[in-house]
């Protein structure tokens, strides 16, 4: 007398069979190396993005610079970069491009352009005076007297 229910899958209690002895197990396949990486440059890449928008400077410089070498380091020894590292590479490239071109322009409206904007000009002699005991413009006509520029 068969004391089993009757099951239509064919293994114990709903389960599927067993494999036969000896068959070859499947291989696990988990994360690949470098995964973690790169999602942690993805991420370092999105908020160097981020960060842009609320006009920091420095957060962008030190994040995505370690986005960029998580992002290389994700690889291995694979020939491609992953998806992941992909897109936090190309995050973390654009911001810090941004970062470089509102920097230049920063200092180009601020230093070499003072005549748009004079009370920017009289803010930053008063920043320099204030910081080194000079003012900027002072700064400059001993820079242009120690080069002969004039």
């Amino acid at each position: 007398m068969d004391y089993q229910p009757q099951n239509p899958q064919g293994g114990p209690n709903g389960y599927p069979p067993y494999p036969p002895y000896g068959a070859p197990l499947q291989p696990y396949l988990g994360k690949p190396k470098g995964d973690s990486m790169a999602t942690a440059s993805m991420i370092l890449g999105i908020i160097t993005l981020a960060s842009m928008l609320i006009l920091q400077i420095s957060i962008p410089f030190v994040l995505g610079g370690t986005g960029i070498i998580l992002a290389i380091l994700s690889r291995g020894s694979a020939k491609r970069l992953a998806g992941k590292a992909k897109a936090g590479l190309i995050c973390c490239i654009v911001g810090l491009s941004l970062d470089i071109v509102l920097c230049v322009s920063a200092v180009c409206l601020v230093f070499a352009l003072p005549h748009l904007s004079p009370e920017l000009k009289e803010e930053v002699n008063k920043a320099c005076e204030e910081q080194y005991g000079v003012s900027y413009d002072e700064m400059m006509e001993e820079f242009y007297e120690m080069f002969d520029m004039e």
